[in-house]
């Protein structure tokens, strides 16, 4: 039997990145004193239908807390100082402890309140999540401006530590307490990595030529694998990201104290999915070169008056997540990569086409398998004070972090009531870009501070102007390979006519 002061235990024990983010989440920060910085939950807002009574609550905590990590507290073992998941008995005793009720009297007062649920920490001694629901105060008119979400309250804000899980082990959760607005299950995508596809079937008898390429391809390739491991475990120790509009704070990075949640209009999935098929690209490709050129022209509209000389380094921290992901359990399977941006004064099939490079060299080269190592060496040989400087050193050099998740792609009923719209928000010692979708919509929010990205929410005017860009050209493309497929039809009918005359 165990002691009573020490936690009961769980199936699974933590893993790094878990005890990393549950000690985050126990002392206030991942990040060294200096940088002043807490630490943040995950908030989704999710905008309902209409508001969840007491009894609508209950029945969707009680799917919540069927997750381990989620009816469990975080506790210091006494050895080694050690952080373990220690679970509650009775926590469906106590679910309305986790519940606050909220009104406001319009957008304003909306979002300082989201804006606050962004950096007021979680009670570290329960289980680490909450929900608030915010509703208009009666009479209150609604009158949304730039930047705001596009839709009052009713929202319910589920708030959950990192530590818990990531984003593609949260959209399992939400798959779980969520039913299809149709009455059926959730609809949601099958994340898996992109394989490779062989370019033709091998040949039986070995061609010199051939063989010479496959050599130079292999050369190729482990230079480029040897040039990602070299950048991950560098990137630390390396150049700060250019100083621009987006990013104009110095290279020592501190917490400012002022974080705000910017929420931009959102994207018609079938649009992306459309220019990817023409492109031969991913949606993540087209996603990423749209927000490359957004921030280019953000730039170049706040500093209209600086000529640069050279194309700014901007880059973005990306959650990397590992494959084989067990289905239905809460994990932390990931790592941050660093993604460059191709940024500049450039055609926009050009900047995909330079994206997707990138994107590929990303996938396939084992840079991101060299920063968990990176992190394993660092928390296990060097201890906890080295990697939360580590940590601040990557993430410091960076313009922003980026995450990309994929949603239910149908609509669904949370609380009780049909999901309207799902808006994600997190703070991070850099800028936050996130982009999730929902039920064919890409909703896109950012969260930084005001007083230094200024007009932020023309970021999302800018995306929409260069994937419009993007429709464009993938529609003259069409049209050219139609044109083509027709001129061909009709020369193969003016060939077949001339075969039948002289028949």
């Amino acid at each position: 039997m165990n002691a009573p002061d020490e936690p009961k235990p769980l199936r699974r024990t933590m893993s790094l990145v878990t005890e990393t983010l549950a000690r985050a989440a126990m002392t206030g920060t991942a990040f060294p004193p200096s940088a002043k910085c807490p630490d943040f939950p995950l908030a989704n807002f999710f905008f309902v239908e209409k508001a969840p009574s007491d009894a609508d609550l209950r029945a969707t905590m009680k799917k919540i807390v069927a997750f381990d990590r989620l009816r469990s507290k975080v506790v210091q073992t006494k050895k080694g100082g050690k952080y373990a998941w220690s679970e509650v008995a009775d926590v469906e005793d106590h679910l309305m402890k986790h519940v606050t009720r909220e009104e406001v009297d319009g957008e304003g007062e909306l979002r300082k309140l989201m804006d606050a649920l962004l950096v007021k920490p979680l009670d570290t001694d329960r289980p680490l999540w909450d929900v608030t629901v915010i509703t208009l105060k009666p009479g209150a008119k609604w009158a949304p401006g730039p930047g705001s979400p596009s839709r009052a309250p009713p929202v319910v804000c589920v708030r959950v530590s990192h530590a818990v899980g990531d984003g593609l082990a949260l959209v399992n959760v939400l798959e779980n307490i969520c039913t299809g607005a149709d009455g059926g299950g959730v609809k949601t995508l099958d994340f898996k990595r992109r394989k490779r596809v062989s370019a033709g079937k091998k040949s039986s008898m070995l061609n010199p030529i051939t063989c010479i390429s496959a050599f130079f391809a292999m050369m190729l390739y482990i230079c480029q694998c040897v040039w990602a491991v070299l950048v991950s475990f560098g990137t630390p120790f390396g150049p700060h990201d250019s100083r621009t509009a987006f990013c104009a704070r110095p290279t020592k990075v501190k917490y400012s104290g002022r974080r705000s949640l910017i929420v931009c209009p959102s994207f018609g999935l079938d649009e992306i999915k459309q220019v990817k098929t023409t492109m031969g690209c991913t949606v993540n490709d087209v996603v990423c070169a749209c927000l490359a050129g957004a921030i280019t022209l953000y730039n170049h509209h706040r500093r209209n008056d600086v000529k640069e000389k050279r194309e700014p380094l901007i880059r973005a921290a990306v959650p990397y997540s590992f494959p084989d992901r067990p289905k239905g359990v809460l994990t932390n399977a990931w790592t941050f990569v660093s993604l460059k941006f191709t940024t500049g004064r450039m055609e926009i099939v050009k900047r995909l086409k330079k994206t997707q490079h990138t994107c590929d060299l990303m996938k396939k080269t084992p840079g991101a398998w060299a920063t968990k190592s990176l992190n394993i060496i660092s928390a296990k040989l060097l201890g906890a004070k080295f990697q939360s400087n580590t940590i601040y050193d990557f993430m410091s050099r960076h313009s922003m972090v980026f995450t990309n998740v994929p949603g239910p792609i149908a609509p669904v009923r949370i609380f009780g009531s049909e999901m309207k719209e799902l808006v994600f928000g997190v703070g991070n010692l850099v800028n936050q870009v996130s982009v999730v979708s929902y039920a064919g919509s890409v909703g896109l929010s950012l969260v930084v501070d005001e007083e230094e990205v200024k007009e932020a929410h023309l970021i999302g005017d800018f995306f929409q102007l260069e994937l419009n860009n993007l429709k464009d050209a993938a529609a003259e493309i069409e049209a050219k390979a139609a044109e083509e497929k027709a001129k061909a039809a009709e020369e193969r009918a003016k060939e077949a006519k001339t075969a039948a005359n002289k028949s």
